[in-house]
């Protein structure tokens, strides 16, 4: 569209959002990368022929919660258990690897299959040494090996550096001067013009005529390029040294946890078992562990004992001749560091299970606790030492360690860190909370830019010492590719010891975390901040009544950050063809850090670390002169008159097995000058996702609060929805009408629901009088959603603000069941790859609902998902055989027959629970599964599906839950003390839709 067709689209996004390592999950096509836009939904893969090049598809990326449940209802299959579903892969998939010499490769573990690009194999040299901590390398010798790499240089513009792609055509000098350099001819897939191949082409990109050059004969009578680069929307090329940007090499495959020890209570989850999980998938991959405590940092590791000599082989001749030691850091107030050389404390567990590095490691986890006990065991429960945390000192050392190697580091507390460097204060007992008031402001608010942006402000100067570590801290570790993940371990009912009088008023106070100074370290170093919210008190365990509950969420956590598909030292980059470029990137501080102020060219985005769940949004603008159209030659192109529009993403990543790859993916959208076609292209997935982004953008900026977020929310939905109205078909319409595109029927549902969401939402203090005194959602609360709000993707956007409801009780007969969907006709343009994955078993779910009460039957039981948390509703209605069909509570936890939290006599089960080994209980499972994973055509996607791993929260209405209250506000079809409902909200747009079409 031109400027003049957007200004009639009103206040639709022209913006586009791409999933760079993943996505077309849903169907797995070869060329695996999307990007959506506001105004289209196309597939990367290069369309065959004219005919598909001309269609566009108008799918919506909103994964609907019956879409799985029903399609498939009325089929007679077979039923598969959950066993037969966890790793399907489709067969054609696994041998997309071409390079010149045609050799055979070896597997890759990309599970989205993208052709990988490479040159012949040589071999070259390179220094040990440089890949080594500085206490690591040798003074007086380098070390150096012999390293055989496939690396290809990737053909691209001379102008412009767009890389070759199925829309660059071919110079008509070069094919007339080296038509019988060749005996092959291939089809050209966008003009459908057949050559032979030729050594330039003409950029799409920028215009320029025989920019693009391929000066390699080998590369040429290989016809490599022929076969991908001109053939697949997305393909990857293995590249060379000089693609590293990081200053020390290649990011190395380094997992380092740090884990609070509480006495009695050693945070749960890493046990052998998990980590047996953590190093077969990789053939090279260290791991470390250490502990922090009240005032100090513990380092186990093994060494060897006095007076025993290194055998011939190079290694201990038994492992007799080890001995367990420590490391302590005792100075956590000043500059902590890392006391060892990283290669001392972590070990290489990728040599497989029964190598001596794997038997080491499991030598420091089972000597863990006793040593633990040993060092700090003789301190008082009671003592103050034990209120210390000293999480800052520890997030410095993991950073000191990996400053070399890169890598990723995980903090596990149960606590924010309140001693020694980056000590955090309680700032939430300070505050008060109300409609728009600052101090409820400043609380999500990350001490980061509150120093930044009042550097001597009063209430600033106490937080200024914390706020300045913790800005540093991320510089570094964003410079050195370090990524950090922050777990907290805290209960949602984590009551602070220190103030009885406090807990006696608010009984359901949750302890300050400071989620949004810590979520900021995260979001600059590519990490995520897990919150486990929930223990025991109030969870089922959905594997077993053996493990806590929290200890369940723990080890899901760990393997979805070391089992993941992903890439590490990443530069993102776009590039738009003539006439269009990047505005901004959305929100305004995306993941990672930007480089290059935009001006001449778009901005780079650099990532310590990138999965296929990482979702990068950017909003586009027209330039002067409009849309050239860049590939237009004297042959014409079939049925296309408007120009098209071109954007390629480049994303620079190293794998987990150490190869430099780019990743490029270009897509082509026909233009149009008509509001009615924009409308009816447009995608709800893109356009929601750049909605919550801009509206984050709202709240995070100087001077933007939540009143003006939602303000602009509503705004932009009317903008839309009236210029709908003044510029189609749909101006002859009766005004009495709410006309609504085709496909946005559901923005207005939407924009209500994030405005209710806990990213906008009012949030006041409760009345004395009632179970809670505590405001919801409190500042960590809101903090945690607008974290992962910024790194919203399409297929999430709606969800996440307006939850799925299912009923669990009375479900039909093929309900949790899995099916396998019907044989597809063979179409035309269907390849065979899809509609292999199109045939993976799915579980049919449950009938879906309005999530309102008035969908709630007391007697019923229900499945709300807001894909952060599984909340399973009992109506306090339902027998109790009833719910003990869907519930096992084991023997050793009995139920809780005192009084309940909210201090009412209650009969809940807690401790051990888990799914009932009934046909109702594994039905149940079958559905979390399958929701969890969305619609993943294998386990490696599935865990990148969701940002989080969802636990199940159970809910017994009328009998002392605390989550009741917090599932009441997620029925966001009702009213509440702010908003309206859904009609009634409806009849105020309508009004103000009405209001804006007769001031035009």
């Amino acid at each position: 569209m031109d400027s003049k067709t957007l200004r009639s689209c009103g206040n639709l996004p022209l913006g586009l959002v791409c999933t760079p390592l993943g996505s077309l999950s849903s169907l797995c096509c070869t060329a695996a990368t999307s990007m959506k836009m506001g105004g289209t939904s196309n597939s990367n893969e290069m369309m065959k022929n004219d005919e598909r090049a001309t269609t566009t598809t108008t799918t919506s990326t909103q994964w609907n919660g019956r879409e799985q449940g029903d399609i498939y209802a009325d089929n007679t299959i077979n039923t598969l258990t959950s066993n037969d579903i966890d790793y399907i892969i489709p067969p054609s998939f696994g041998k997309d690897i071409i390079h010149c010499s045609g050799d055979e490769e070896e597997e890759e573990d990309d599970p989205e299959c993208i052709p990988v690009i490479r040159g012949p194999k040589r071999s070259i040299v390179v220094n040990v040494d440089d890949h080594q901590h500085p206490k690591q390398r040798s003074s007086t010798t380098n070390t150096t090996a012999t390293k055989t790499t496939r690396t290809i240089t990737p053909p691209r513009c001379n102008r412009c550096n767009a890389y070759l792609n199925p829309y660059c055509t071919p110079s008509t000098s070069t094919f007339t001067s080296n038509s019988s350099s060749s005996s092959s001819t291939f089809t050209n897939t966008f003009q459908g013009l057949i050559y032979k191949p030729t050594q330039s082409y003409n950029c799409n990109m920028c215009g320029t005529q025989s920019s693009i050059v391929i000066t390699n004969e080998e590369y040429i009578s290989s016809n490599i390029f022929e076969n991908t680069s001109l053939s697949y929307g997305t393909v990857e090329y293995e590249v060379g040294d000089e693609y590293c940007v990081r200053k020390n090499g290649f990011v190395e495959n380094v997992f380092l946890y740090g884990l609070e020890y509480y006495k009695d209570d050693l945070v749960e989850g890493c046990s052998r078992e998990d980590m047996d999980n953590n190093g077969i998938m990789v053939k090279d991959v260290k791991i470390g562990i250490f502990a922090f405590c009240q005032d100090m940092l513990i380092f186990p590791y093994v060494k060897r004992k006095e007076g025993h000599n290194v055998g011939s082989g190079g290694e201990q001749d038994d492992e007799d001749d080890e001995e367990l030691a420590v490391a302590i850091v005792s100075d956590v107030t000043e500059d902590p560091f890392c006391p060892l050389p990283l290669n001392v404390w972590s070990y290489n567990v990728g040599q497989g299970l029964k190598s001596k590095e794997w038997h080491r490691f499991c030598r420091v986890l089972d000597s863990f606790t006793e040593l633990m006990e040993q060092l700090v065991g003789n301190t008082s429960a009671q003592s103050d030492k034990w209120k210390r945390n000293c999480g800052g000192a520890a997030l410095a050392a993991l950073s000191d360690a990996l400053q070399n190697s890169g890598g990723r580091g995980t903090l596990i507390t149960t606590r924010r860190p309140n001693y020694g460097v980056g000590a955090l204060r309680d700032r939430q007992a300070v505050s008060n909370y109300g409609i728009g008031s600052v101090s409820e402001q400043k609380l999500f608010t990350p001490l980061q830019h509150l120093v930044q942006r009042n550097n001597d402000a009063v209430g600033i100067v106490k937080d200024k010492p914390a706020g300045l570590f913790y800005k540093k801290l991320g510089e570094d570790c964003a410079r050195n590719r370090v990524c950090l993940d922050i777990v907290v371990t805290s209960s949602s009912v984590s009551v602070p010891p220190t103030d009885p009088k406090q807990l006696q008023k608010n009984p359901n106070m949750r302890e300050f975390l400071d989620v949004a100074t810590l979520g900021e370290l995260c979001r600059v170093t590519c990490g995520y901040f897990k919150w486990l919210r929930v223990g025991n008190e109030c969870g089922v365990a959905v594997n077993g009544g053996s493990d806590s509950f929290t200890g369940e969420q723990l080890r899901e956590e760990l393997k979805r950050s070391a089992l993941s598909y992903s890439g590490s030292d990443v530069v993102f980059k776009l590039r738009c063809s003539s006439g269009v470029q990047v505005k901004s990137y959305s929100p305004t501080l995306p993941v990672g850090t930007l480089i290059g102020d935009g001006i001449v060219d778009s901005a780079e985005l650099e990532l310590s670390s990138m999965n296929p769940g990482t979702s990068i949004a950017v909003i586009l603008e027209h330039k002067v002169g409009g849309v050239v159209d860049t590939i237009r030659g004297s042959s014409g192109r079939k049925g296309i008159d408007m120009p098209m529009v071109f954007f390629q993403s480049a994303v620079l990543y190293t794998t987990k097995t150490g190869q430099r790859r780019v990743r490029v993916s270009t897509i082509g959208l026909p233009t149009s000058k008509v509001p009615a076609d924009v409308f009816r292209s447009a995608d709800l997935g893109a356009v929601s996702t750049i909605f919550t982004r801009e509206a984050i953008s709202d709240v995070e900026r100087d001077g933007g609060s939540l009143r003006l977020a939602r303000e602009n929310v509503f705004n932009k939905c009317v903008s839309i929805l009236a210029n709908y109205r003044s510029h189609t078909t749909a101006r002859s319409s009766p005004s009495g009408q709410l006309i609504l595109p085709e496909s946005l029927q559901l923005l207005p549902l939407f924009c209500l629901s994030l405005r209710k969401s806990r990213i906008l939402r009012h949030s006041l203090p409760k009345p004395d009088g009632l179970s809670s005194a505590k405001p919801f959602p409190t500042a960590d609360e809101r903090a945690y959603h607008i974290f992962y709000g910024r790194m919203v993707s399409p297929y999430m956007s709606l969800q996440c603000v307006h939850p799925h409801l299912f009923q669990v009780s009375d479900m039909r007969t093929r309900d949790g069941d899995w099916i396998t969907p019907p044989v597809l006709q063979e179409y035309k343009f269907i390849e065979e790859n899809v509609i292999a994955a199109s045939m993976k078993p799915v579980c049919q779910l449950p009938r879906t609902m309005n999530p309102s009460i008035a969908c709630l039957d007391e007697s019923g039981m229900y499945l709300l998902d807001d894909r952060f948390s599984f909340y399973l509703f009992i109506g306090k209605d339902v027998p109790e055989e009833k719910w003990r069909d869907l519930l096992s509570v084991s023997p050793q936890s009995g139920a809780l027959g005192g009084t309940g939290y909210a201090g009412a006599r209650c009969s809940i089960p807690i401790g051990g629970l888990s799914l009932a080994d009934t046909n109702s209980g594994h039905k149940l499972r079958s559905v979390i599964h399958q929701l969890r994973i969305l619609n993943s055509p294998n386990s490696t996607l599935g865990l990148t599906a969701r940002n989080t791993y969802a636990p199940l929260i159970l809910v017994f209405v009328g009998r002392g839950s605390v989550f009741e209250e917090e599932m009441d506000s997620l029925l966001v079809d009702d009213p509440d003390s702010h908003e309206k409902s859904y009609v009634d909200f409806l009849c105020n747009v309508h009004r103000s839709v009405r209001e804006k079409s007769e001031e035009t």
